[in-house]
């Protein structure tokens, strides 16, 4: 297994603007993704993805979860699934990754996740 480490930190947000406001401005982070919905700030060797959830009443339940950045995300869901876990099926998304989410025994989610561009 050849797990590279965090990919990124999704988190659903109630204000995309004060959001953006805080996390650029506030914290310093810098914007790199800046869509309707969505904006990603790299800070240091990591990136928070933060989206709207196109409502001013705080996020409930799954708002935040971890992506982890693999080097095989078929090879990932095969192994997980052949120890037992329940996993989504690997999925490729718009914005150029392959991923899966799976959860731990509590319930928390997680990702794991590629780049398909190339490059990592």
């Amino acid at each position: 297994m050849a797990v590279k480490g965090m990919f990124y930190v999704f988190a659903e947000v109630s204000d995309l603007a004060r959001s953006k406001k805080f996390y650029g401005e506030t914290l310093g982070w810098k914007l790199n993704t800046d869509e309707k919905d969505v904006a990603g700030f790299a800070f240091g060797n990591a990136y928070l993805v933060i989206h709207a959830t196109g409502n001013k009443t705080p996020p409930a339940g799954r708002s935040l979860y971890v992506e982890i950045q693999v080097d095989d995300v078929n090879a990932e869901y095969e192994r997980l699934k052949g120890l037992g876990v329940e996993a989504s099926d690997p999925s490729d998304q718009h914005w150029g990754e392959r991923n899966f989410s799976f959860r731990d025994p509590d319930g928390h989610m997680w990702f794991y996740g590629q780049s398909m561009h190339g490059h990592s």
